[in-house]
Formats: structure tokens, C-alpha cells, sequence
């Protein structure tokens, strides 16, 4: 019982922690500089922390795209049907 006490404990204290680390722009004016320099700061990092997933996720619907396409052997395709001289040719092989 005390183990399941000091980890709740701690998750919630770690809990707490990070949400007294993100930055709150409501302390400044909102018509001040500092404030908008702030907001700015805020966006520019989760952006940053957007544009990092959607590479990663293009980067593998990039790489499965890929794969199908080889799976498909185009390029032995175009070369049977450059080198038939008809349609009926093409077919047969």
C-alpha cells in the first residue's frame, strides 16, 4: 500500500512540475513587446514540435509508396511492351 502511495505521489509531482514549466504570456501587457515576443517564442516551438511529426510522417508514407511502386516492376513493363510490335504481341508474352 505505501509503494502504490509513493508513486502516485510522485507522477503527481512530476506532473506538477511541467505544467509549472510552460511559459505563461499573461504576465505581460498584451500591448507590450515582451508579450508579443513571448507569444511568438510559444508558436515558433510548437511549430517546430508540428513540422518534426509531418516529416517523419511523409517520410514513411514516402518509403511505402516506394515499395509498391517496385513491387509493381514498371520498368520491365515498359520495356516488354517498347519492344512488342504490336498490342497482340504484347499481350501474348
Amino acid at each position: 500500500m505505501k509503494i502504490k502511495l509513493f508513486v502516485y505521489l510522485l507522477i503527481l509531482t512530476i506532473t506538477n512540475v511541467n505544467l509549472s514549466i510552460a511559459d505563461d504570456c499573461n504576465k505581460f501587457d498584451k500591448l507590450s513587446k515582451e508579450y508579443a515576443k513571448c507569444a511568438a517564442e510559444l508558436i515558433k516551438e510548437k511549430t517546430s514540435e508540428k513540422t518534426e511529426l509531418i516529416k517523419e510522417k511523409t517520410s514513411e508514407k514516402y518509403k511505402e509508396g516506394k515499395k509498391k511502386l517496385n513491387k509493381l516492376n514498371l520498368k520491365e513493363k515498359l520495356i516488354k511492351f517498347k519492344n512488342s510490335k504490336s498490342h497482340k504481341e504484347f499481350t501474348e508474352k
